[in-house]
């Protein structure tokens, strides 16, 4: 072992620096079987321990080498497969996912309430999806995309989570009159000594019912996407004595 390596030493000090920047250029201008064959041309004609050499002064790779020998020595040219490289997307891999999920979330799609545009709302999470890909379509749960596979694949497809515009509160042309109104009687009120002022003040009623809430258009099915019959009604008001 020690003898090979010796030998291998004095082979390499007849490659110069020029001549290793050359054949690496030259490598760098082929590619597939035109690199491969070349490589192994090379390697030939350094003789014995040649693979050994071109990878250590060369850097190259002995299996691309071998390959490019069994090429020359066989005639027989192996095809590369570019294309097939990489990690291939979800819809390549199951050609029927877009239109699964369509399917599932079509159905539970909901027009705007204010019909103001023409956009849809799903109520329905990518978590959600992904289970009933498993239970409705027949996926196994070893070949179904992850969670934000399936979530990138819904915002491909246009469901992707918006704020949802509520219903602002209209502002009729009588209310700064009556704000108006409301602080004249307060000033009257400060400078009479004999008056006794009660303040009431009364909030938003809250409609109690599985409403959803937060603001979010894409949500579990525990939850009413809009407001229906509400089970009952709170009010809060309240008494001041001034």
């Amino acid at each position: 072992m020690t003898d090979y390596m010796n030998f291998t030493r004095e082979q390499l000090t007849h490659i110069s620096p020029e001549m290793k920047c050359f054949l690496n250029q030259t490598r760098d201008g082929f590619k597939g079987t035109e690199r491969r064959q070349f490589m192994a041309q090379v390697v030939l004609l350094m003789g014995k321990g040649g693979q050994r050499r071109a990878k250590y002064e060369l850097g190259w790779d002995r299996d691309t080498i071998r390959n490019g020998m069994r090429e020359l020595q066989s005639g027989i040219i192996c095809i590369d497969n570019f294309s097939g490289r990489g990690r291939k997307r979800a819809e390549e891999k199951s050609p029927f996912l877009l239109e699964d999920i369509k399917d599932i979330i079509e159905p539970l799609c909901q027009i705007d309430p204010t019909f103001r545009s023409t956009q849809l709302y799903s109520p329905i999470t990518a978590k959600e999806v992904r289970s009933r890909l498993i239970e409705l379509k027949g996926y196994l749960t070893v070949e179904v995309p992850s969670v934000i596979t399936i979530n990138r694949k819904m915002n491909q497809l246009g469901y992707s989570l918006k704020k949802v515009a509520k219903c602002k509160p209209k502002k009729i042309p009588e209310v700064n009159e009556i704000f108006d109104y409301v602080h004249n009687i307060n000033a009257i009120a400060d400078y009479g000594p004999g008056i006794l002022r009660l303040s009431m003040d009364a909030k938003a009623a809250i409609k109690v019912g599985p409403f959803s809430r937060g603001g979010y258009n894409r949500y579990g099915l525990r939850a009413w996407d809009h407001d229906f019959e509400p089970d009952t009604i709170l009010k809060f008001w309240g008494w001041l004595d001034q």
